[in-house]
């Protein structure tokens, strides 16, 4: 992502939606609050409709008519010189304005551009999540141990809880390497067409075998879901699917 966007809109980027009252400058500095110097050619833009709601109803990028509804959906935005105390207004679409972000190129903010296709979700990305293990092959650095490769929205906050506790359980029983790529860092094909948000994560763990990692990950994965008693005649090893959440292997 081009524009320096903080933490505290994740929900907006996430779901696809900004509201009236968000404000977002091209340079991470203008965030701090300024000296009363304004730096050489800063820029803003301030969201004006549609008015806020409770921001929470906006989805995340996993989801789907929510999502692209809000992509499509109209956004009137001023944008301000600050330098030479200019301003316009324009009327686009929300993914318009999230393509102006992610990719820095003005084009985007001209409402006679045409409309850009919705980046592809973490489910998308996660079926598609097999093209990477060769790069991770190529970076492996010893013969022995395991790793499971999963897909991230950072955008998400139930995304980077559930990778935090994954991660937290996994060091528990030993040592950690993790690994964050982007779709086109990771081989994905197509990989442009993905929300910027996402990434490819591994958890490396060298020397570690399955029989010491899946335990701890149906722990966390299955164990911490609420998805109450196997059914008679079944475990909680045979509900358990490791492939639901990501990829996990094993070296010799």
């Amino acid at each position: 992502m081009v524009w320096p966007v903080p933490l505290s809109f994740a929900g907006a980027i996430s779901g696809m939606r900004f509201e009236q009252g968000d404000v977002l400058y091209r340079e991470a500095s203008a965030y701090e609050a300024l000296d009363g110097k304004i730096p050489k050619g800063l820029r803003a833009i301030q969201v004006l409709l549609p008015q806020r709601s409770t921001r929470g109803i906006a989805g995340d990028s996993s989801t789907g008519d929510r999502r692209l509804s809000n992509w499509q959906s109209d956004v009137t935005i001023e944008l301000i010189d600050l330098e030479r105390s200019q301003s316009k207004v324009r009327t686009i679409s929300q993914g318009k304005l999230a393509m102006a972000l992610f990719s820095g190129e003005e084009k985007w903010l001209d409402p006679e551009h045409d409309e850009p296709p919705v980046p592809g979700t973490a489910r998308d990305l996660q079926q598609r999540l097999d093209q990477s293990i060769g790069y991770f092959d190529s970076k492996r650095k010893s013969r022995g141990g395991s790793r499971f490769l999963f897909v991230v929205d950072l955008a998400s906050d139930s995304s980077r809880t559930k990778a935090s506790g994954v991660e937290d359980a996994l060091r528990a029983g030993g040592a950690v390497d993790r690994i964050d790529l982007s779709p086109f860092e990771a081989g994905i094909e197509d990989a442009s067409r993905f929300h910027p948000t996402l990434v490819v994560r591994g958890l490396v763990l060298p020397g570690r075998s399955s029989d010491e990692v899946l335990p701890l990950l149906r722990d966390r994965l299955y164990g911490g879901g609420g998805a109450g008693e196997p059914a008679v005649g079944e475990t909680t090893s045979d509900r358990f699917s490791i492939g639901r959440h990501g990829i996990f292997q094993s070296f010799d």
